[in-house]
């Protein structure tokens, strides 16, 4: 008998029609908000990696994992402000700079180094197979530039 009473009384079902009405919305997929981002250049040269040792004879499947030391590095541009003061005799000179920005509103990158990689761990079919196994040591040692003892080489199951 309450939920009746309750029911019939304006207050309660505005609360519940709102109530209803966020749940729809949220239920809808209005309320999300996907972000899509790029794959950054290590997961970029990972991918790639993988595309081009699957190619090599034998090997079949191919899935690499990169270490990398840091994120790498971007030198940005800046534009600097020079101003000069002379007060009770003293010399005072103060330089302002600020990030140049391109068109879109990005910063404006002068050059970017890659991370150094530390290690890698390749799983490949075809990794039972020695001369398979060395080719896909070598590839990665040319396209990394790391040394033989920080690739290891694994079976895929």
């Amino acid at each position: 008998m309450d939920i009746v009473r309750s029911l019939k009384d304006r207050k309660s079902i505005a609360y519940i029609g709102i109530i209803l009405a966020v749940g729809i919305f949220l239920m809808s997929g209005k309320g999300k908000t996907t972000v899509r981002t790029e794959p950054t250049k290590q997961q970029d040269i990972s991918h790639r990696l993988e595309k081009i040792l699957s190619e090599v004879e034998g090997a079949g499947d191919v899935k690499v994992l990169i270490s990398y030391s840091s994120s790498g590095e971007k030198i940005l541009a800046y534009d600097s402000e020079e101003e000069k003061r002379a007060e009770d005799g003293r010399d005072e000179t103060n330089i302002k700079s600020r990030v140049v920005y391109d068109g879109s509103r990005a910063p404006f990158v002068l050059a970017e180094y890659m991370p150094e990689a530390e290690g890698v761990i390749i799983a490949a079919q075809g990794a039972d197979d020695e001369n398979v196994k060395n080719q896909l040591i070598k590839g990665t040692m040319a396209l990394l530039g790391i040394d033989e003892h920080k690739i290891e080489v694994l079976k895929m199951k």
